[in-house]
C-alpha cells in the first residue's frame, strides 16, 4: 500500500486505484479524517450518483432523498452520527448531503450477490477462503471508481475495516482484527419486501457485532438476538469455519454446509425449516448460481486454493455466478477474506483487477 496523505491521526493509502483508509480515535475524530482524506471521493460520488444518476436520470426528487436519508440516519447509534456530523465538518459538504450520501443503497435496494466459503478437506488444510460477489443493477456500476476499504479503529473497541461505498457508514462486507469475517446477501427475492422501520438497519448492526465481538460463539449470540429490518442471508468465518444466517424478519436459521468444509448462499433460503419458500427461483437466478459454485467447488475439492478461488470468481453465467456484460444485474466489486492472515483481496472489474488488501499491517497485534 502506498501512503497518499495524513489527517490529525487518520491516514490515506492507496492499492492501485483504490483508497485504503486508516483512521483513529473517537468517532467524531475519524469522522473529520474520514472527511478530509476522501474529499474528491465524496464529492465525485455525490455529483456521480445523487444529483446526475437519482435525481436525473432516475427523477427521484431531492426531498424524497433527503427523506429516505433522514429516516435511515435517525436509527444509527449516536456514535455514527457523530462521526457522520465530523466528516462534514472537513468535506466542504453539508451534513444534509452527507446523509443523503450514507443512505446511497436503500434508493436502489434490490442488489443479488454471492457467497461461498471453503476450508479444511476442500483446501487440504490450507486457509479458510471466503469469496463474494456484490451485485446490483448494471447503472451502479458508475458508482465502483468510488469504493472505498475503511479501516475503523474506535476506542475501546475492536478495528474492523468495511468494503462501502465512500461516504457510507456501515457493513455488507466486513473483516475485524480478531478475524470475524461477514457479508451480506439479500434475501428479500424469496421472502417477500416486507420491512420494519422500527428497526435499527441490519447494515448498521453489523457493524457494531464487528467492532463488538471477538469470536464466532459471541457473533451468533448478537445474531440471534436482533430481529432484522429486511429479509437477509448473513454469511459469517473465521479462521476455523463459516455459517450461513437466513433472516427473515420474524425468524432466522444456520446453515453450516458441507461438513467436509464448503458453504455457499445466494440470495434464497435453503433451510429445510422454510417449506415451499426456500424453493421460488426470481430474475436473480439465485438458484442457478448456488448450484454453479457448489458444482464447482465439489470439483476442485482438495485443490481449492487462493487462485482457484479467483477463476471461481471470475466465472460468469451461465456456468459461474458472476454476471457477464449485458445483463441488467451486474457484479460491482469482488472480494475474497483470508480470515487467518487479515487480508482481503479485492477486484472491481470496471476499475481494478484483484489486488491485496494486507489489513494485518494496520490492525493492531492482538493474540487471537
Amino acid at each position: 500500500m502506498k501512503l497518499i496523505d495524513e489527517f490529525e491521526g487518520g491516514r490515506l493509502f492507496r492499492v492501485g486505484r483504490i483508497p485504503v483508509l486508516d483512521l483513529h480515535g473517537s468517532y467524531h475524530a475519524m469522522g473529520r479524517q474520514y472527511g478530509y482524506l476522501l474529499k474528491d471521493h465524496l464529492h465525485g460520488l455525490y455529483r456521480t450518483a445523487v444529483e446526475d444518476y437519482f435525481i436525473g436520470a432516475q427523477n427521484i426528487p431531492y426531498e424524497r432523498l433527503k427523506r429516505i436519508g433522514i429516516d435511515i440516519f435517525d436509527l444509527y447509534p449516536r456514535r455514527f452520527k457523530t462521526m457522520i456530523y465530523g466528516m462534514a465538518e472537513t468535506s466542504d459538504m453539508s451534513v444534509g448531503k452527507h446523509i443523503i450520501l450514507n443512505g446511497l443503497e436503500y434508493y436502489g435496494l434490490l442488489f443479488g450477490c454471492s457467497g461461498i466459503a471453503v476450508w479444511n478437506e476442500f483446501t487440504s488444510g490450507g486457509p479458510l477462503l471466503f469469496g463474494r460477489n456484490y451485485d446490483w443493477y448494471s447503472h451502479y456500476r458508475e458508482f465502483a471508481s468510488y469504493l472505498t476499504v475503511t479501516v475503523l479503529h474506535p476506542e475501546s473497541s475492536y478495528a474492523s475495516a468495511i468494503i462501502m461505498f465512500a461516504g457510507v457508514i456501515y457493513a455488507t462486507t466486513g473483516l475485524n482484527e480478531c478475524g470475524l469475517f461477514l457479508e451480506l446477501n439479500n434475501g428479500m427475492p424469496v421472502s417477500g419486501d416486507s420491512n420494519y422501520s422500527n428497526r435499527v438497519p441490519i447494515i448498521i448492526k453489523l457493524l457494531t457485532f464487528l467492532q463488538d465481538h471477538s469470536t464466532m460463539k459471541q457473533l451468533d449470540a448478537a445474531l440471534n438476538s436482533t430481529r432484522a429490518n429486511y429479509a437477509y442471508i448473513i454469511n459469517v468465518a473465521d479462521r476455523d469455519g463459516a455459517y450461513s444466517y437466513e433472516c427473515s424478519t420474524y425468524d432466522i436459521m444456520r446453515l453450516t454446509g458441507d461438513p467436509r468444509g464448503l458453504l455457499v448462499a445466494t440470495n434464497h433460503f435453503v433451510h429445510h425449516s422454510w417449506g415451499t419458500m426456500r424453493e421460488r427461483d426470481t430474475n436473480f437466478k439465485t438458484i442457478t448460481r448456488r448450484e454453479n459454485l457448489i458444482r464447482c467447488a465439489r470439483q476442485s475439492l482438495g485443490a481449492f486454493s487462493l487462485s482457484k478461488m479467483k477463476e471461481l470468481l471470475d466465472l460468469p453465467l451461465p456456468r459461474g455466478a458472476t454476471w457477464p456484460p449485458g445483463e441488467r444485474i451486474q457484479t460491482v466489486y469482488q472480494a475474497i477474506a483470508v480470515p487467518d492472515d487479515l487480508t482481503i483481496w479485492l477486484k472491481i472489474p470496471a476499475v481494478q483487477e484483484w489486488s491485496e488488501i494486507p489489513l494485518g499491517s494496520i490492525f493492531p497485534e492482538n493474540d487471537r
